[in-house]
Order: structure tokens, then C-alpha cells, then sequence
């Protein structure tokens, strides 16, 4: 019972449990939001290592494939160089890309550029994967095997990929 002019202070023990199972919801649901923003933030991440490994490991593949002649460990510091003649023209010229690892400002990181020049033509210069802790190619002539690792934030990601050239003068 209330007293006229009585003052209470504080919530009754009615309005307290209605409060805190109605908190302890709202805080449930701003913990799953928090879970879920650090879990696709790792798994972001996680794709973004995938990607420059398997674009690294696509475009060395692609033109290893075509290549006539291979050179995985050229004296003059690049990374790889292929050479082939395109076999759908007569009297094609010489394609060469050569594949360079250049370091990037953060620290101990490389990005893998490719370099195609077609006959005389002036060379161009593409970047095809970033962030790469390391590439290794082994083999010879007759078929090689790269070795590639990036890493994006905490993610490390490492893909081997098998390539087996054309035999020079095929086609």
C-alpha cells in the first residue's frame, strides 16, 4: 500500500524482471552482431589471400601452358620468362612475358608483375597478384611447379600449381 505523499526511490522488484530479461535480449543480440562482423572480417581476409594466390597462380599457369621455351631460373634476376609463337598464325612473332617479384613497402611482402612484349613491340607491364610472402618455381623445360604464398591481414595462404608446357615447335 502507498502512503500519501510517500516517496519511493528505486524499481520494484516487478519492473526489475521485466528489465532484465528484456537487457540480457538486447545484449545477445549486440554480441551476435559483434561475433558476425569479426567473423567476416576474418573470412575477408581469408578470400582476399585465396585470390592473389589463384591470380598468380593463373596467369604463371596460363602462360606456362603456351610456352615453347621455359626459363625458371634466368641469370638476370627475373622470376620466370616464357617464350612461344602464337601456332594459329603463320610467321607469328615471338611472344615473351617475364615474370618479376618486386618488394612492396610492406614490409617483406612482394606483388608478381608480368611483362609481355610481342615481337618489337614496347613492352607492357601488369600486376597480377599482391601481397606474396613467396613464390618458388622447380622443374625444368618439360614441366614445372609453383609454390605460392600470400598473406592478407592474419591470413596465410599457400597453393601449388603443376604445369606442364607444350613441346617446343608443337602446333
Amino acid at each position: 500500500m502507498d502512503r500519501i505523499g510517500s516517496r519511493q526511490k528505486g524499481f520494484t522488484l516487478v519492473e526489475l524482471l521485466v528489465a532484465i530479461p528484456i537487457a540480457a535480449l538486447v545484449m545477445l543480440a549486440a554480441s551476435g552482431a559483434i561475433v558476425q562482423l569479426v567473423n567476416s572480417s576474418r573470412a575477408s581476409a581469408q578470400m582476399n589471400a585465396i585470390r592473389q594466390v589463384q591470380m598468380a597462380g593463373t596467369w604463371i599457369s596460363r602462360d606456362g601452358l603456351q610456352a615453347e621455351t621455359v626459363d625458371i631460373d634466368p641469370a638476370t634476376g627475373e622470376f620466370c620468362i616464357f617464350q612461344w609463337h602464337d601456332i594459329t598464325v603463320a610467321d607469328a612473332p615471338k611472344h615473351t612475358v617475364v615474370y618479376r617479384l618486386i618488394p612492396m613497402s610492406s614490409g617483406g611482402l612482394y606483388q608478381l608483375q608480368r611483362g609481355v612484349t610481342v615481337g618489337s613491340d614496347t613492352p607492357t607491364s601488369t600486376t597480377v597478384a599482391r601481397n606474396l610472402v613467396s613464390a618458388a618455381l622447380s622443374g625444368d623445360q618439360t614441366s614445372f611447379k609453383l609454390e605460392v604464398t600470400s598473406k592478407w591481414k592474419q591470413k596465410t595462404v599457400t597453393r601449388t600449381y603443376e604445369v606442364t608446357p607444350r613441346p617446343e615447335g608443337a602446333g
